[in-house]
């Protein structure tokens, strides 16, 4: 279980989180749910350690073992599709790089370099950038965005075989009707919804 204890958090004078708590599951694929802007990306940034907040707790988890999916792909121009997944692979795992691909759906696109891909194929080498970077729990900010909901699918399925806890944010319904637990939420501050 990740504790999540009165964390308080503001920006300015705007409170994100305000003696903020919940527990969440530390296995399967848990969405987190609710409109633009209520905090969902602030609470998930406090679980990776790139937001500290002011006061709280949070258990469960090591901040330095988690992958973090942002909402923008962060993709590097002169960088291939292929590089971006053997750039966060040890040495020793690089021959993965094809199964990563197969993984994203992006089999043939090695050596493509981003301005060639379209939205949704972006997204989806991201995903798998993130995914093959690994750690004890992968934190996804709307990693299905403009990805489609047949693939969106299949990728969650394949996220779910790879036995390692996730927490996700999304607003797609097909995409939560997939995973084992969701948590609606609104804010700001963030509070879940009765």
């Amino acid at each position: 279980m990740i504790e999540i204890r009165e964390l308080t958090l503001r920006y300015g004078d705007k409170t994100v989180l305000d003696r903020f708590s919940i527990d969440l599951p530390d296995r399967g694929i848990t969405a987190l749910s609710g409109p633009s802007g209520c905090g969902k990306t602030t609470l998930l940034r406090v679980l990776a350690g790139l937001a500290v907040p002011e006061r709280g707790t949070v258990s469960g988890i090591d901040p330095k073992r988690t992958a973090f999916l942002f909402q923008e792909d962060r993709l590097l121009p002169w960088r291939t599709v292929g590089q971006h997944i053997a750039d966060v692979l040890p040495r020793e795992r690089r021959g993965e790089v094809p199964s990563w691909l197969t993984f994203a759906e992006l089999e043939g696109e090695e050596g493509a370099y981003p301005a060639a891909l379209s939205g949704g194929m972006a997204r989806r080498l991201a995903l798998a950038r993130c995914a093959a970077l690994g750690g004890d729990l992968l934190l996804l900010d709307e990693p299905f965005a403009g990805v489609d909901e047949e693939r969106a699918g299949r990728m969650l399925e394949r996220l779910r075989g790879l036995d390692v806890p996730v927490i996700l944010t999304s607003h797609q319904g097909a995409v939560l009707e997939r995973c084992d637990a969701v948590f609606r939420l609104d804010g700001p501050p963030l509070h879940t919804q009765c």
